[in-house]
C-alpha cells in the first residue's frame, strides 16, 4: 500500500505534451482510415449494415467486376509495411506481383527486385493533388490504376495574373515525379487525380539507389535524339526538359506497321533516328478490255472528278431551267374563290410598307409523314401552293401536281394540311465487278525524316523497310513552340511533295503501258524465230512477278 502512495507525478507541461501527441496520432489515424476506406472494403462481398445504404447500392451496381484487381487487399497491406521490416519471402512475393504491372515492364528484372524491396502503396481519391508545382520533391510515383491530370501555372498577359492550364494527362502504366529528383529541382507541374487512383511510391533516397542510373540513361537518350535535329536548337533548357518528359522512344522491326491501319500513337509526330520506312497507298482500279487492250480508270468515291466550265454551267444553271419547265407542265387551274383570296393577299402585300410577306393560312407548308412500311421509303416534302417570283416582281402561286392522293381532303370551313407520301427507291452505289486493288510505294523516309504532322493518311500506311528507331513528340507540344512556323511549313511541304492518288494512278497507268509494250515487243521478236520456247510466266519466281506487277 505504501508503494502505491509513492507514485511519481508527471510534470503538467510534460503531461500536456503527451496528450497533444496522442491527439495528433488519433487524428492521423482517422485521416489514414478515411483515405484508405475505398480499397479496404474491396474484399467485402456483402455489406451487412443497414445504415450506409449508398455503399450497399454501389456494391450491388459494381457487382463482381470490381473483384478483378491488379493488387489484392493483402498485397496492398504488404506494400504498406516498412521496407526494413519486409522479409526475403515477402520481397520475392512483391517482385512477382509488381513485375507484371504495366508501369514496371520497362525495367530489367534486377531493377524490379530492388523496387520490390522499397516501393510503397498509396491511394488518392478523386480531385486530390498528388504533386504541387514549385514544391520540394520527396518521391516519384507509378500509376497502377486511375488517371491524373498534369497542369501548370502560367502568367496570362491579357489577364495579368497566373492561371492554371492543363498540359497533359497520364494513365495506367505512366510515371511522374522523376524529373525533380533527377535534376534536384522543384516540381515543374501539378498532378491531380481524376477519379480513384492507386499509386506505387518510391522515396527520394531509394530513387537515388535504385532508379537514378536507369532514368538518367533514358533521359540522355532522348536528349541525344533531340540534338540530332536542328529544329530544337532554338529551345531553351526548360523547353528541352519538357520535351524529354513528353517524348517517347519506339523501335520497330522489319515489315512492321509504324503508322496507319489503326496502328500507331495518335496525335504524335514521328522523328526517324535510324532505319528506313516506306509509305504504301492502296488504289482501286477498274479494268476494261476492249479489242485486246486494257483500259484503266480510278475508282475513288472520295475524290471528285474534274469539272469544266460547261459542266459547271449545266450543274448550277441547268437545274433552274429544268425546274421552270417542270413547274410549267404541272400547272393547274385554281378555283375562283382561291383566285380572289390570292388577289386580296397581293393587294395587302403591295400596301405593306415594310415589304414583309406572310402566307395566308390556306397556303401553309404541308407537313410530312413516314408510311409504316417494311420497304425503303423516303419522306417527300411538297408544298400545296408553290410561290415563285418573276422578273416583273409579281408573285404567282401555282398548285403542284402529284399522282398520290390526299389522305385528308380540305373543306371550305376548316382548312387542313394535306399529306402526301412519295416512295422513292433507295439508290445504293455498288462498286463495279471488275474492281482491283493495287498497292504502290508513295515515298521513302530516311534517318532525319519526320511525319505525322496531320498530312493526309487516307488509304496510306507507313511500313518499316529495316529496323527503325523513332522519337515521338506530342503534336500539341510542338505547335505551342512553333518557332518561325516551322511545323506548319513542314506539314505543307509534305502535302505538296507526297503524290496524290491521281498522280499515283497516272504513274500506275504509265507503268502498265510500259509493261504491255515490253511484252508486245518480246512477242514480236519471238514470233520471227523458228525455235520453240516452252517458258511460261509461271517459271518466273513470285518475288520477281510481284515487283513486275504481274496479275498472276
Amino acid at each position: 500500500m505504501a508503494g502505491r502512495g509513492t507514485k511519481k507525478e508527471l510534470d503538467p507541461e510534460e503531461q500536456m505534451k503527451r496528450k497533444f501527441h496522442a491527439k495528433c496520432l488519433f487524428r492521423a489515424l482517422g485521416r489514414l482510415v478515411m483515405a484508405n476506406a475505398y480499397w479496404l472494403i474491396e474484399a467485402i462481398d456483402e455489406y451487412e449494415g443497414l445504415d450506409d445504404v449508398k455503399r450497399r447500392v454501389q456494391q450491388a451496381v459494381r457487382g463482381k467486376a470490381k473483384k478483378k484487381q491488379l493488387l489484392s487487399i493483402n498485397d496492398k497491406a504488404l506494400l504498406n509495411k516498412p521496407a526494413e521490416e519486409r522479409t526475403e519471402e515477402e520481397k520475392k512475393y512483391i517482385f512477382r506481383i509488381i513485375g507484371g504491372l504495366k508501369c514496371f515492364k520497362r525495367y530489367p528484372n534486377y531493377v524490379k527486385k530492388k523496387l520490390a524491396a522499397v516501393t510503397y502503396y498509396k491511394y488518392y481519391g478523386p480531385g486530390r493533388t498528388i504533386v504541387r508545382q514549385h514544391h520540394e520533391a520527396h518521391a516519384m510515383y507509378f500509376i497502377v490504376s486511375g488517371d491524373v491530370v498534369v497542369s501548370q501555372m502560367i502568367f496570362d498577359e491579357l489577364l495579368q495574373k497566373y492561371v492554371s492550364i492543363e498540359v497533359g494527362a497520364m494513365h495506367q502504366g505512366d510515371m511522374f515525379g522523376e524529373v525533380s529528383l533527377l535534376h534536384n529541382i522543384k516540381r515543374t507541374a501539378s498532378v491531380t487525380t481524376v477519379g480513384h487512383c492507386e499509386l506505387l511510391v518510391l522515396m527520394r533516397d531509394d530513387f537515388k539507389n535504385v532508379l537514378q542510373a536507369s532514368v538518367q540513361k533514358q533521359w540522355d537518350e532522348v536528349q541525344r535524339a533531340m540534338s540530332a535535329f536542328t529544329y530544337f536548337d532554338a529551345l531553351d533548357e526548360v523547353a528541352r526538359r519538357e520535351g524529354c518528359i513528353v517524348a517517347k522512344m519506339k523501335s520497330y522491326e522489319t515489315n512492321e506497321t509504324v503508322l496507319g491501319d489503326g496502328v500507331g500513337v495518335p496525335n504524335f509526330v514521328y522523328f526517324i533516328l535510324s532505319g528506313r520506312c516506306q509509305m504504301i497507298e492502296s488504289i482501286q482500279v477498274t479494268v476494261v478490255t476492249r479489242l485486246g487492250r486494257n483500259y484503266y480508270s480510278l475508282y475513288d468515291p472520295y475524290v471528285p472528278s474534274e469539272q469544266s466550265e460547261q459542266d459547271l454551267d449545266a450543274k448550277y444553271f441547268g437545274a433552274y431551267n429544268k425546274l421552270n419547265k417542270s413547274s410549267e407542265t404541272g400547272r393547274e387551274t385554281i378555283s375562283e374563290k382561291e383566285q380572289s383570296e390570292m388577289k386580296h393577299f397581293i393587294k395587302d402585300e403591295k400596301s405593306n410598307s415594310t415589304g414583309s410577306t406572310e402566307h395566308p393560312s390556306s397556303y401553309k407548308k404541308k407537313s410530312s409523314i413516314l408510311k409504316p412500311d417494311s420497304g425503303h421509303a423516303s419522306v417527300g416534302y411538297e408544298d400545296e401552293i408553290k410561290r415563285q417570283s418573276t422578273d416583273s416582281g409579281h408573285i404567282r402561286y401555282e398548285r403542284s401536281e402529284s399522282k398520290s392522293q390526299d389522305l385528308l381532303k380540305p373543306t371550305d370551313r376548316v382548312v387542313r394540311e394535306s399529306i402526301r407520301l412519295s416512295v422513292v427507291p433507295e439508290v445504293i452505289n455498288l462498286p463495279p465487278k471488275n474492281l482491283r486493288t493495287y498497292f504502290m510505294q508513295v515515298c521513302q523516309f530516311n534517318p532525319g525524316s519526320s511525319f505525322g504532322f496531320g498530312e493526309n493518311m487516307r488509304d496510306r500506311r507507313i511500313i518499316a523497310l529495316t529496323p527503325v528507331d523513332c522519337m515521338l513528340l506530342p503534336n500539341i507540344w510542338l505547335l505551342q513552340r512553333n518557332t518561325a512556323n516551322i511545323w506548319s511549313r513542314i506539314q505543307h511541304y509534305l502535302e505538296k511533295k507526297i503524290p496524290t492518288k491521281k498522280d499515283l494512278f497516272k504513274e500506275f497507268v504509265t507503268a502498265r503501258r510500259w509493261e504491255e509494250f515490253k511484252e508486245q515487243t518480246v512477242e514480236d521478236v519471238v514470233s520471227r524465230t523458228h525455235t520453240v520456247n516452252w517458258t511460261t510466266v509461271h517459271d518466273v519466281p513470285y518475288s520477281i512477278r510481284m515487283e513486275e506487277m504481274l496479275d498472276i
